[in-house]
């Protein structure tokens, strides 16, 4: 009768236990992240922007610590974790897309039957990613992904309305830019490594492997000098490597031995031997003027123009909604693997 009694005893604590467990959880869920204009903001309507930053996240995160052996979210920029600025431009693209689709709304602005047929092609996708299980764990369900996705497209297709009227001279914008500054150089090269890369760690061949590489190399360059190609070169030689290069002056990720070798060739030019603290390179010139980095730079400048011309119309939007932050909810969430497993 005793053990009987201490049984129930035991399930009617276990059933306490799990009704305050699933009442924390449920309160925390209808606990409002944001009040705007008296409308509650809840976790579950920051479940997509969170997915869209954690899924690059995701990617970053591992080429960090494959690359670099530390974390993408806790690395730092200008005195803040990448988790923090990501958690923040979460905050402000919640409130800005929640404040653009109002007024939408209030102006008469709909989704067409294709762009509603495209937001449900993006949330199909979404939805049939290998994150799936996660997602739904974290609350992120079709119906939720549904709201959020038609909400960022009214808010974008608002915001297209909103800036139709905008000016930006971009003749202005052109003449700010030098074409020389932006310059890039395409080419192609042999590579014969005075180095071995291993485990991310780079170490230098003994001073008689050094010196056979620079045996081949001239060997390779003496060929080159009597015609035969590099197709067949490769061919000839296994232990050459191939490499696409392009790169603008000053670029860090090409040595400046290769870049100041290769400015001194014209077009379909080749290079002497260049030797630098890797390896030799031969270096072939395919084009020594492309403007692809230059036009690029404009798009930018452009773009940048509009985003500070959009600000400015945004903020004066904004001060017209009244706004409040649950901070001591908000400060509680961590970005990183809400969404998506890490």
């Amino acid at each position: 009768m005793k053990r009987r009694k201490t049984l129930a005893a035991t399930i009617t604590l276990l059933s306490i236990a799990l009704s305050i467990y699933t009442a924390g959880c449920s309160g925390a869920r209808q606990e409002p992240v944001v009040t705007l204009d008296g409308k509650s903001i809840y976790l579950e309507d920051f479940l997509y922007d969170i997915y869209l930053v954690e899924a690059d996240g995701s990617q970053l995160e591992k080429d960090y610590q494959a690359n670099f052996n530390c974390s993408y979210w806790d690395s730092t920029h200008n005195g803040m974790t990448l988790r923090e600025a990501a958690k923040n431009s979460v905050l402000a693209s919640v409130v800005m897309y929640e404040i653009l689709a109002d007024q939408a709304e209030k102006n008469g602005v709909q989704l067409s039957d294709e762009e509603l047929n495209e937001t449900a092609a993006t949330v199909n996708s979404i939805q049939s990613s290998s994150w799936k299980e996660s997602l739904d764990k974290a609350g992120l369900t079709s119906d939720v992904l549904k709201k959020a996705c038609e909400m960022h497209a009214l808010g974008d297709k608002y915001r297209t309305q909103l800036t139709k009227d905008i000016y930006i001279d971009e003749n202005a914008i052109r003449d700010s830019i030098d074409p020389e500054d932006y310059r890039e150089y395409i080419t192609e090269c042999l590579f014969i490594p005075t180095v071995l890369l291993e485990d991310n760690t780079v170490s230098p061949l003994s001073e008689g492997e050094k010196a056979s590489a620079r045996r081949l190399a001239q060997k390779v360059h003496n060929k080159l000098s009597s015609g035969t190609g590099f197709d067949r070169l490769l061919n000839q030689y296994s232990s050459l490597q191939y490499y696409n290069r392009n790169f603008v002056y000053g670029d860090t990720n090409v040595e400046a031995e290769y870049q100041e070798a290769a400015m001194l060739l014209g077009k379909d030019g080749y290079s002497p031997l260049v030797a630098t603290d890797y390896g030799y390179y031969i270096i072939h010139m395919i084009d020594n003027n492309s403007t692809t980095r230059y036009e690029q730079a404009l798009e930018a400048a452009v773009a940048a123009e509009e985003d500070k011309q959009f600000a400015a119309l945004y903020d004066r939007i904004k001060d017209s909604y009244n706004i409040t932050i649950n901070f001591d909810y908000w400060d509680t969430i961590r970005i990183g693997s809400i969404t998506v497993p890490q």
